[in-house]
């Protein structure tokens, strides 16, 4: 089933489409995943598996799995250091800043941060300033 909107001139708008997000979401499930738990711990586990588990049913993304993404996005972007809120198992302190994991969970970060741009879920940080 088609989830995105048809512009008059017959292409596709992907701003507003799932499909971009979805396909990055299939592509680097096993690099989220590791990444995820090891920023966060069994928590970011969890995160992921809900995501995945979302993603497999049919329709638009719920609010519920919106959420996620945006929790998961967090976990990349380390918005969560310093929130006791958030007691995990993290092997946050175990990386190098020169570890190659620190570079890979970059582009994860910058990744998921277009793909929720493109799907609409977020919006670019200069129209929050404006």
């Amino acid at each position: 089933m088609y989830h995105g909107r048809i512009i008059p001139n017959g292409t596709d708008a992907f701003r507003s489409s799932e499909a971009g997000l979805r396909t990055f979401l299939a592509s680097n499930a096993d690099a989220l995943g590791h990444a995820a738990v090891l920023l966060s711990g069994r928590r970011g586990a969890r995160l992921i598996n809900a995501i995945m588990d979302g993603l497999d049913q049919p329709g638009p993304l719920t609010r519920r799995l919106r959420q996620r993404l945006l929790e998961l996005r967090d976990i990349l972007f380390l918005e969560h250091l310093g929130n006791e809120a958030w007691e995990d198992d993290a092997c946050l302190a175990l990386l190098e800043p020169d570890d190659l994991a620190v570079s890979e969970i970059c582009l994860l970060a910058d990744g998921i941060n277009d793909a929720l741009l493109s799907a609409g879920l977020i919006v670019p940080a200069d129209v929050l300033a404006g």
